[in-house]
């Protein structure tokens, strides 16, 4: 249905939507969420990896679980399920789309941030971002070849009711652990950075209140840190430049889940996407689709205009470093794969609480891509790429151009499977 201008209903509920989700996104950064990551999927997934995996993974200074992700989760279930929109499907290759999610996340944490980061980091005046974003229409823009040429995951199918609760069930699990660690008490065997902590280039950690956390036995002697043997582990000067730790920097628990639930039900009633308007554009001409993402740009200017958060130029980012090669490929390769499961990331955590088992599939995908990332430091920093990145990148986009011939291929066979009875959304 269009309005008297030319644009569709749909195009109009997903430029408010990108708007309603900038401006939160924005906020939460106020609130204490790391800059220009009001709300970032890739991070904030590998922040909740990092409180299963923490030391041992090389995960010490990210680990968290940030209500975020569960609270879109939930907040897209609880809106499918007044819609009656809730459906328990899967059977879509869902291996493959576990290996895209993978790669997506490899392209992100090269990047530093996922399909919705891009669009507020530019929204916060990080430039480095606007080349990502020029990767990220590239990305998608190989994917549309795919796409003309008939490629194809397969269709999904009803599955019982009870296995598609699975995705909530487990983000609720997730959920009531990061309130009791929040709140209560944390199992040692889980990691959770503590709050405001910095590190120093020697990795020494120092608490919000100037305590010293790592190395043990370690304390603070006239402004530098030294070690329970009496060396010197950080100097003065190391510690005023300690860098605050990603995991310890966070909006309250509570102002998180109530902003994702509340983010959960919008993005689910209005199909929000940061791929399919830009896909959509470069296939079918269809242009005011992108009014999502131009939304969710000018919602989150707005408001980091306001709450003075905007900050112009390349060198001095938060949590972004300025490779400018780097960026486009990672987050060519991201889009690339982004378009290849049907929908950003975004989209794949709440078709998961809308009761899609493939979409999970591509979530755990995700979270195993950032234990990868991070375990073997392969993750970029501020400093830059790792040695292996563009090994991993090169890697990554034979891996997506392999499955994209393979299942063009499928796609033109004159086998065919059974009967499907309902298609995976974007």
């Amino acid at each position: 249905m269009s309005t008297s201008q030319g644009v569709s209903r749909t195009a109009v509920g997903l430029g408010i939507a990108g708007a309603v989700i900038g401006v939160v996104a924005a906020l939460l950064v106020k609130a204490g969420n790391p800059g220009n990551m009001g709300l970032c999927i890739a991070c904030f997934m590998r922040d909740t990896v990092g409180f299963f995996g923490g030391a041992g993974a090389n995960m010490g200074a990210v680990a968290y679980i940030r209500p975020e992700i569960p609270g879109l989760v939930i907040g897209a279930t609880a809106s499918a399920l007044v819609a009656k929109e809730f459906r328990a499907r899967g059977g879509s290759s869902a291996l493959l789309r576990f290996v895209l999610g993978f790669v997506f996340m490899v392209g992100a944490l090269i990047f530093l941030g996922c399909t919705v980061r891009a669009w507020l980091r530019l929204a916060g005046g990080d430039l480095n971002a606007a080349v990502g974003i020029v990767g990220l229409v590239a990305g998608i823009g190989i994917g549309t070849v795919f796409l003309r040429r008939r490629y194809d995951l397969g269709r999904s199918r009803k599955l019982p009711a009870f296995a598609g609760w699975v995705g909530p069930a487990v983000f609720a699990g997730i959920l009531i652990l990061g309130a009791a660690a929040a709140f209560a008490f944390k199992p040692a065997v889980f990691t959770v950075t503590p709050a405001g902590a910095r590190s120093t280039a020697e990795k020494a950690v120092i608490a919000k209140d100037g305590s010293v956390l790592k190395p043990a036995g370690a304390t603070m002697v006239e402004g530098a840190v030294v070690g329970a043997d009496g060396s010197v582990v950080s100097s003065a000067q190391s510690v005023d430049a300690a860098k605050p730790m990603p995991g310890g920097l966070r909006a309250p628990f509570l102002a998180s889940l109530v902003a994702a639930l509340a983010l959960g039900v919008v993005a689910q009633r209005s199909r929000f996407c940061t791929v399919g308007g830009v896909r959509d554009a470069l296939i079918w001409k269809r242009f005011d689709l992108l009014l999502g993402v131009g939304g969710l740009l000018a919602g989150a200017l707005v408001a980091n205009l306001l709450l003075g958060q905007f900050k112009l130029g390349f060198t001095g980012q938060p949590i972004a470093h300025t490779d400018l090669l780097g960026n486009f490929a990672a987050m060519a390769v991201a889009g690339l794969a982004a378009v290849m499961l049907g929908g950003c990331p975004f989209r794949q955590v709440i078709m998961t609480g809308e009761g899609d088992l493939d979409a999970l599939a591509a979530v755990l995908g995700m979270a195993a891509g950032a234990w990868f990332m991070h375990t073997f430091q392969y993750a970029s920093s501020a400093k830059g790429l790792s040695p292996m990145a563009w090994p991993l990148l090169a890697v990554m986009a034979a891996v997506l151009v392999g499955i994209g011939v393979w299942k063009r291929a499928q796609a033109v066979s004159p086998v065919t499977s059974g009967p499907a009875v309902a298609e995976t959304e974007e």
